[in-house]
């Protein structure tokens, strides 16, 4: 894939965001600009240009966006903002992801440049701990068992490796804030046998104390339990809507709508219901860590 990725995440965020300062402005009527006002300000005879900046397929020209911001008549913070989301974008020429390109689905790059943006981070992982905080044990256990029909041995190793690549998210100064929902048949699953899971355990319980991740553990008490493999990204911008992604076998999906985002912030809402507290679930990954460490 030729195209990098973080140029592709960046574009479709300054995208979205250049169009909500648009649908945002009136005219001096009092009515809305539309993209063929917009068109006429940058002196193109169609909107296509101006479809394509705001659907992220383009970058603006710094002329064609001080004549859109003028139009749409942005305030000072608007104007350095968008001026700053276009300069550091279009600067964007390489991201350490891109080493992966050629072996994995580009919607899985998307999902790690987004994950690498993020503020804050929830998972809704059921009967598996979150690719973010696998180790590298568990996790080339679990991709050489589930994947080794379909995925050759290179691929396992690079699995694993892009994985461990991804928890570097977790040491930055500004690393976001992380919620992980999970079953506990994620944590007494003897993936990769006892020494293993024992050792997850151990990660989890320091992601905790030294990382801030919030842990919270759907019992098997529970009425219900997660069915989903989900994630929910939420940006510094305070403008930026959250992008969902789900899990498949082929890649990922993402939902990006204001509606469709709605709806899975109310299937995390549930899950949190089932789930027992932050401190109740440390508890309980200490206690199976202790069972599991004794049999």
């Amino acid at each position: 894939m030729s195209v990098s990725t973080a140029g592709i995440v960046a574009r479709q965020r300054f995208g979205l965001a250049l169009k909500d300062v648009r649908t945002a402005a009136r005219n001096a009527d009092g009515g809305p600009i539309m993209q063929t006002d917009a068109a006429k300000a940058i002196k193109r005879r169609t909107i296509d240009r101006v479809s394509r900046m705001e659907r992220g397929a383009a970058w603006p020209e710094p002329a064609e966006l001080a004549a859109l911001l003028k139009l749409y008549g942005a305030d000072v913070e608007t104007r350095v903002r968008l001026e700053t989301m276009l300069r550091e974008g279009t600067a964007i020429s390489s991201a350490w992801w891109q080493a992966y390109e050629d072996d994995f689905h580009e919607s899985l790059l998307e999902f790690v440049a987004y994950e690498d943006a993020a503020a804050e981070i929830i998972t809704c992982a059921g009967a598996v701990v979150p690719g973010l905080l696998q180790t590298t044990e568990y996790a080339h256990a679990i991709t050489a068992h589930l994947a080794k029909q379909t995925v050759t041995t290179h691929l396992v190793e690079r699995s694993v490796d892009l994985r461990a690549m991804r928890r570097r998210v977790l040491d930055r100064d500004n690393r976001p804030a992380v919620e992980a929902i999970i079953g506990e048949a994620a944590l007494r699953q003897q993936v990769g046998g006892r020494t293993v899971m024992v050792a997850q355990l151990d990660a989890l319980l320091d992601d905790a104390a030294q990382r801030g991740v919030t842990f919270r553990v759907s019992p098997f008490e529970a009425g219900a339990t997660t069915t989903y493999l989900l994630h929910l990204f939420t940006f510094g911008g305070g403008d930026e809507l959250p992008i969902a992604a789900f899990d498949a076998v082929t890649g990922m999906s993402f939902r990006k709508t204001a509606k469709e985002v709605r709806g899975v912030k109310g299937f995390i809402d549930a899950c949190r219901e089932l789930a027992l507290s932050g401190e109740d679930s440390l508890e309980m990954i200490r206690t199976i860590r202790k069972e599991m460490s004794r049999d």
